[in-house]
């Protein structure tokens, strides 16, 4: 069968088919779902509910993202607030913003990624909306199962140690590499840090039972240690020294003309899970990240007062602003510049 070229050639009714068929293979469908104004879902004694969008030129470009890749990450970002809730991700519904020149065969390549993010974490592609726009847009909500125990943002107390999944700097690399155009292993690696990121769901499930208060570092270590903080009512003491640097960050930092721990402390859309825990559920801490299969570093401590400080930190923290539209210098107290 011969594909139409682009969305507007193939127009609604054919787009619409073409995604049910594109969601159907592999996708547990509870109820209902595409191709009705609403699906029926089954949802635990208690419910998460998240929504995230992935706008083009604001969080990907298509120049230099594959449409699978994008497919993937947009899915990805919504998984990771229900990592960091300790959840189980559900059913999601996708509304597209679609130019009329986008081509079919992208939107299918898109549709792929995204369904493979689905699969390997068994979530339910349930229904969405398709519109017409000047730009790429993808608007996700999921639906998660909740913990018997919540953990958020708002529960760090004063002596808890602060500790990070996995390592950072790959995704901040990544994009800097992808910008500059740099070649080579270590860029490659970076690069598909940045593109395809894998959410904490099975860290974040076991972590949920011994932290305190917990969030995933989706714009920066710092910008999410500042989160906590206002949150929880205390200050996040940061050691940069302890952060945990990517390999691949490590070795570009050089070609990137940025320090390594720089790029850790600042990197966003890393999706690893950022923790307090209180001193006593330490070693049960690093043993519930171990079982969802990654490490889990000290990278600091919460104490009384407010704001972060960088210990033996000269320059300023940077985390992304949404509306600058850029990495910049994060605001706080004097003990963090």
């Amino acid at each position: 069968m011969t594909r139409p070229g682009t969305v507007a050639k193939a127009g609604e009714a054919k787009l619409l088919s073409l995604v049910r068929r594109w969601c159907g293979a592999g996708s547990r469908r509870p109820g209902g779902g595409i191709g009705d104004d609403c699906a029926t879902v089954k949802t635990g004694a208690r419910t998460l509910m998240t929504t995230d969008a992935f706008v083009e030129g604001v969080h990907f470009r298509r120049e230099w993202t594959p449409a699978w890749h994008s497919g993937w990450k947009a899915l990805a970002a919504s998984i990771s607030d229900i990592a960091a809730a300790g959840g189980v991700p559900t059913a999601a519904v996708v509304s597209l913003e679609l130019p009329p020149s986008l081509t079919v065969a992208w939107l299918r390549e898109f549709y792929i990624g995204l369904m493979a993010c689905a699969r390997r974490f068994r979530i339910a592609v349930v229904g969405g909306n398709l519109s017409r726009s000047s730009h790429v847009a993808c608007h996700i909500a999921l639906l998660g199962d909740a913990p018997r125990r919540r953990v958020g943002r708002a529960g760090a107390r004063p002596g808890d140690i602060v500790a990070v999944t996995g390592r950072l700097g790959g995704s901040l690399a990544g994009l800097l590499c992808l910008r500059r155009g740099i070649r080579g292993r270590a860029a490659e690696v970076a690069r598909w840090r940045h593109m395809v990121p894998v959410p904490r769901v099975e860290a974040g499930r076991s972590l949920a039972l011994v932290a305190s208060a917990m969030i995933d570092v989706s714009d920066g270590l710092v910008h999410e240690a500042r989160l906590i903080a206002n949150e929880s009512g205390v200050a996040v003491a940061l050691v940069p020294g302890g952060v945990p640097v990517h390999p691949a960050a490590a070795a570009l930092a050089v070609a990137l003309r940025r320090d390594a721990v720089e790029l850790a402390l600042g990197s966003g859309e890393e999706y690893e899970l950022l923790v307090c825990v209180p001193r006593r559920r330490w070693g049960a801490a690093v043993r519930a990240a171990r079982r969802g299969g990654v490490p889990l570093t000290a990278v600091g401590e919460v104490r009384r007062g407010t704001g972060v400080t960088l210990a033996g930190w000269s320059r300023n923290p940077r985390g992304f602003d949404h509306f600058a539209g850029c990495w910049r210098a994060t605001d706080g107290p004097a003990g963090s510049r």
